[in-house]
């Protein structure tokens, strides 16, 4: 009976001498897996948890089964079982990935957004254009080539919203100052329209972007007019010959010289078109 009564003591020893170790292995693989660093960003007042935690509460992160965790240099997205790494150098979160990283890319910088101060979901529509190649936002950058997309975005600063007063899809004179809007034609958008005079030497420099395809090969008018709409000077610029050095848009720039200041007086007007 005694001997009996040994055995079961001792098996009941070993029993919690095993069921302690395993647990003990189990719970310092759980803490070793699930501890993260909390890593802060200087000039910001949110962390790289922060951005983390806005994109994980996401009806996309819910729907695509996201998770995410954070090291000290680095943003780790799995979506669908997919892998998303966004790497973090101080200033900018980078990632180079395929078509499937649009989204994530999309609502990533949606959550920084927020953090900067735009109310929920503010920011998607800017994200949407801009993934779509119809706008360029300073702070936000992608390429493309074959095969593989590469995304950045500035988190130290607070993006510009895209906002325009107006569209309109025919050849319209504007006042110079006039630049706040989008002109469609031909399947194309121009947007992010500036004009500069420069005073000193006689020229004007018109910037914009063209987006809405994925060739250029429309031809790009500016005319440019006095107070009583009489035509001053013209210049165009055939697109094709301009490159989108990877970007989903093109930008550029016409640069318009005048010979005298009186000429580069009367303008007080403009208007752009596409053919």
């Amino acid at each position: 009976m005694q001997d009996i009564n040994k055995k079961i003591v001792l098996f009941t020893v070993v029993m919690v001498i095993l069921i302690g170790t395993v647990t003990f292995i189990l719970v310092n693989r759980y803490v070793r897996e699930n501890s993260e660093p909390l890593v802060g960003i200087d000039e910001v007042n949110f962390t790289l948890n922060d951005i983390r935690n806005k994109f994980t509460a996401t009806d996309y992160a819910e729907s695509n089964n996201c998770s995410g965790r954070v090291s000290e240099n680095a943003i780790d997205i799995t979506c669908n079982k997919k892998n998303y790494n966004f790497e973090f150098n101080g200033v900018e979160l980078k990632i180079t990935t395929d078509e499937s990283g649009k989204d994530i890319f999309k609502y990533l910088v949606n959550g920084i957004e927020e953090l900067h101060g735009y109310n929920d979901g503010e920011y998607l529509e800017t994200v949407d254009k801009f993934i779509n190649g119809e706008i360029a936002v300073t702070g936000l950058n992608y390429k493309k080539t074959d095969d593989e997309i590469s995304f950045s975005i500035n988190v130290l600063d607070k993006l510009e919203k895209y906002e325009v007063n107006d569209k309109i899809n025919n050849e319209t004179i504007k006042n110079i100052t006039d630049v706040n809007y989008e002109y469609s034609a031909l399947g194309y958008t121009i947007s992010n329209l500036e004009l500069v005079k420069n005073d000193e030497r006689y020229f004007l420099v018109f910037s914009a972007v063209a987006g809405g395809k994925e060739t250029y090969d429309a031809t790009f008018t500016i005319k440019y007019y006095d107070d009583n709409n009489v035509l001053v000077t013209s210049q165009s610029l055939d697109l094709s010959t301009k490159d989108t050095y990877g970007n989903p848009y093109l930008g550029f720039v016409v640069t318009t010289r005048l010979d005298n200041p009186e000429t580069y007086n009367r303008i007080t007007k403009y208007s752009i078109s596409l053919s």
